[in-house]
């Protein structure tokens, strides 16, 4: 049996002042709650063809997938970071995940079926959750994913004219933002205390998830092309949105950074898109 490991600082006698925004954030994460058995109207049917009910059900279960995996790293990293004002807004962040589980849970059920998860998302959310370094970890997690389906979240809810599956996304899509906000205001401090032989495993493990995100993403793209929704234009704002969430970081070290990457996105939206 493995030894628990005792969290850094536990006993020390200074109160944390390190962190003043993650407090603000923390105070946010409080105020924002919400119920999702009670506040979602879940008497609603889902009233779609069936083809654009299996589509709609693939893309939900990629979701419910990566919402179980961040359900899991979230815990994973409150038992690991080092500042307190970190594992505060994290803890938050764990019961968000929580109910967004269980509310994907319950909008599958409406639709009958959940599908597996294809190739491409499994390796991603499996090596997000089997990596040790709380630094990496929180790169991938909420640097990367957490971007990508916070814009994910809003093509499906701008295009999908189905009422139940838009309030779901609306809740969800309140908790996103300030996930992606923990990256913005925790991360420098991480990455600045990152030695040379670490920055290098960092960068090895980005390309890596960059590989497996675009596949994931791709294989998203068919069923997504059915609900009329836009992933190539979704990605092309992620990108957007994650340059302008590391111009507001004080250190970008170890972050990877691919120039002509939008043209990456642009291809591989043709290829999906052929009418287009």
């Amino acid at each position: 049996m493995v030894a628990a490991r005792i969290p850094e600082g536990l006993f020390d006698q200074q109160l944390p002042d390190r962190f003043p925004r993650l407090v603000n954030l923390y105070e946010k994460a409080k105020r924002d709650f919400w119920n999702e058995t009670e506040e979602i109207d879940w008497a609603q049917e889902i009233n779609l063809p069936p083809e654009l009910r299996e589509a709609l059900a693939r893309i939900l279960s990629i979701i419910y997938y990566g919402e179980r995996a961040a359900l899991t790293i979230a815990g994973q990293l409150v038992g690991t970071v080092p500042d307190e004002e970190a594992k505060q807004v994290l803890a938050c962040q764990v019961v968000e995940e929580a109910k967004h589980v269980g509310a994907f849970q319950r909008l599958l059920q409406k639709l009958d079926r959940i599908y597996p998860p294809s190739y491409f998302a499994k390796k991603l959310l499996t090596d997000l959750i089997a990596t040790n370094d709380p630094c990496a970890k929180m790169v991938g997690m909420h640097l990367f994913v957490e971007n990508i389906a916070n814009h994910t979240f809003k093509a499906l809810r701008d295009h999908i004219d189905e009422p139940l599956t838009k309030s779901v996304l609306d809740y969800v899509a309140r908790d996103e933002k300030k996930h992606t906000a923990i990256a913005v205001l925790y991360l420098p401090a991480l990455l600045e205390k990152q030695p040379a032989h670490r920055l290098a495993f960092l960068y090895a493990k980005q390309v890596k998830w960059l590989t497996y995100g675009v596949g994931m993403v791709k294989d998203g793209y068919p069923f997504a092309r059915l609900l009329n929704v836009d992933l190539a234009a979704a990605g092309q704002k992620a990108l957007r949105d994650h340059y302008r969430l590391r111009s507001q970081m004080s250190t970008t070290r170890g972050l990877l950074d691919v120039p002509g990457f939008d043209k990456v996105i642009d291809v591989l939206g043709k290829w999906a898109n052929p009418s287009v």
